[in-house]
């Protein structure tokens, strides 16, 4: 027995560490009560030579038997995480998860063993080494690939590259698979299908590029990406390659993906679009350099503001004029980036303004509505600009309490003169709000309650400020969310 021990109230009050490495590699795919084991077993191992570090209250605190137990740690010993000593008694020692990193790992050679003869004769170039064996055991049991669907990702890559094909190509290939969720025999027919099926059309491509070899396993991904997943038609990947073709004295895949996928964030998908986005790049290159000017910023790549700004704000509907307009405000503003513009511009969209007339038309709005609160604050006798605090104070009055102009003007009236008559104003609304106040008649037979009255004191002076209705543009956006 230990000299010196935590007490069991200590070790519950302690943390259990988990390694990462258990989290991320080996617990997605542990049967449940595997799981259970080795966590509790962790947790034990903090109580040292304890009355309850026993396979009876183990099984009991787990509702398990102990021979399910006892398959647990053996499943754990096969996965390399523990080694069982004992087991009558049964004694485990956890092992230390760097050993797994690390590929110091022993492997069941049996349990390997028709893997590795299907191997060999797949790999009939070379002999296979006991490190590649290695490589091979640990990607299956890392990467949870069933080794049946590793036999044909190998054979699929010998077809390509030949017999002698070298491993770390394989090893590859098949952590690029796992990585998409090709771990089965079925799903890795499925890639083979795929790849069979595209076979002929990426074949035209190579013939572009000027090759006519087999194509390869990452030729086959790249065509597959712009095919399946970025949904370009077969016949407009190869227009778009003869027409680079045209241009540059060479042509490549990487070449050919990076301009694919261009026109993927673009969203231009047909070759119509794409001719017509082409057609248009010179007006769209001239909107970028008098947008870049017109709020104050200096782009070398004018290519680059069309791509990410200019032909975005196009499709929603805007006009060079209407982008000029907006990035005029925004210099004004002191709103000086591109990216500030595009956030204007995507709030506006959101309010379903995006033309020249509607931005006019808001703007209109938003100063009669200034107006209206400029109004308020001279009858209260608070000769300041309108800030944005008065636009939500105006908004929830109209919009959320519904008090008309009519009772607006008789509540100035009452708060005219008083100490803090915005906040007086404020309260009076609020209590007519409260109390199902809706017409001027109600409101003159309304008492306001005496803590509510506050001594008069004599109008504020104070100076006027410039630019209100940009300002009010600017703060009604605030709350927009893109």
């Amino acid at each position: 027995m230990a000299f010196c021990k935590f007490s069991s109230e200590k070790i519950i009050g302690n943390q259990t560490t988990v390694d990462n490495v258990f989290i991320n590699e080996f617990l997605p795919y542990a049967p449940s009560e595997c799981t259970k084991v080795y966590l509790y077993g962790l947790y034990l191992c903090q109580a040292g030579d304890s009355y309850d570090n026993n396979i009876e209250h183990f099984s009991r605190i787990l509702n398990l038997s102990k021979q399910e137990v006892e398959d647990s740690f053996l499943y754990w010993q096969e996965q390399g995480l523990v080694k069982v000593l004992n087991t009558i008694p049964l004694e485990i020692r956890y092992l230390p998860l760097k050993n797994i990193i690390s590929g110091a790992k022993k492997w069941n050679k049996e349990k390997y063993s028709v893997f590795n003869a299907q191997a060999q004769e797949i790999i009939e170039g070379r002999q296979i080494t006991p490190n590649e064996y290695s490589e091979y055991y640990t990607l299956i049991e890392a990467f949870h690939i069933q080794p049946e669907a590793l036999l044909m990702i190998m054979k699929y890559c010998t077809n390509i590259k030949g017999g002698n094909v070298g491993y770390p190509y394989i090893l590859t290939v098949a952590k690029n698979w796992a990585t998409e969720g090709v771990k089965t025999t079925e799903t890795v027919e499925e890639k083979l299908n795929l790849y069979e099926s595209i076979g002929t059309e990426v074949t035209e491509v190579l013939k572009l590029v000027g090759s006519k070899r087999i194509p390869s396993i990452e030729e086959r991904e790249l065509y597959s990406k712009w095919k399946e997943q970025f949904g370009f038609a077969p016949e407009t990947i190869l227009a778009m390659g003869k027409g680079l073709k045209k241009k540059l004295s060479k042509l490549s895949f990487d070449r050919l993906d990076s301009a694919l996928t261009k026109y993927y964030n673009l969203k231009k998908l047909t070759l119509e679009e794409i001719e017509e986005y082409e057609r248009q790049k010179k007006d769209m290159l001239e909107i970028a350099k008098e947008t870049t000017r017109a709020i104050g910023v200096y782009y070398e790549n004018l290519d680059v503001v069309v791509e990410n700004y200019i032909s975005r704000w196009l499709e929603l509907g805007h006009s060079r004029d209407s982008i000029l307009k907006l990035a005029s405000y925004c210099f004004r503003q002191s709103i000086r980036t591109l990216e500030g513009l595009n956030t204007i511009i995507l709030k506006l969209y959101k309010l379903g303004i995006v033309s020249t007339e509607a931005i006019d038309g808001y703007l209109q709005n938003l100063s009669m509505q200034d107006k209206k609160i400029k109004e308020i604050l001279e009858k209260l006798g608070i000769t300041r600009n309108v800030i944005n605090q008065d636009r939500d104070f105006f908004k929830t009055w109209t919009q959320n309490w519904n008090m008309t102009d009519e009772l607006l003007d008789y509540a100035c009236s009452l708060s005219a003169g008083k100490l803090n008559s915005m906040q007086y104003l404020n309260k009076l609304l609020s209590n007519w709000h409260t109390s199902g106040v809706d017409s001027l008649e109600k409101a003159k037979n309304f008492s306001l309650p005496a803590s509510n009255s506050l001594p008069k004191v004599s109008p504020n002076k104070g100076r006027s400020y410039k630019k209100e209705e940009l300002s009010a543009l600017f703060d009604s956006l605030d709350e927009v969310e893109i």
